[in-house]
Formats: C-alpha cells, sequence, structure tokens
C-alpha cells in the first residue's frame, strides 16, 4: 500500500504534536511512510535528527 493512503491519519497524529509550521509538512509524509512501511531498508537504517519522531532506531 502506497503512503498516501495513510496521510490523514498521519496527519491527524502529527497534529498532536508540537511541530513547528515549517517542519509540519515534510513531518506528515514521514509518519505516513513510517505508517506504511513504504521502504523498511530506508527506515531501519535511518538516523532521524528530526526532534518531533517519538521513535528512535
Amino acid at each position: 500500500m502506497n503512503y498516501e493512503t495513510y496521510i490523514p491519519e498521519a496527519l491527524e497524529i502529527v497534529s498532536a504534536w508540537e511541530i513547528d509550521p515549517e517542519d509540519f509538512a515534510q513531518v506528515v509524509n514521514d509518519q505516513a511512510r513510517i505508517m506504511a512501511a513504504s521502504d523498511l531498508d530506508l527506515i531501519a537504517n535511518a538516523e532521524f535528527d528530526n526532534p518531533y519522531y517519538p521513535l528512535q532506531f
């Protein structure tokens, strides 16, 4: 399933976080990709520098 399917749910999740307005769209897209597990290799090896991410790998 592609990540666009998850954007409405990701939008709802991310809107509860304190996100800087300039980062909001990127964080929503990243959350949707994580939810869709669209690129497991990328996610598994990712080092997220974004302080808004609750997940740390």
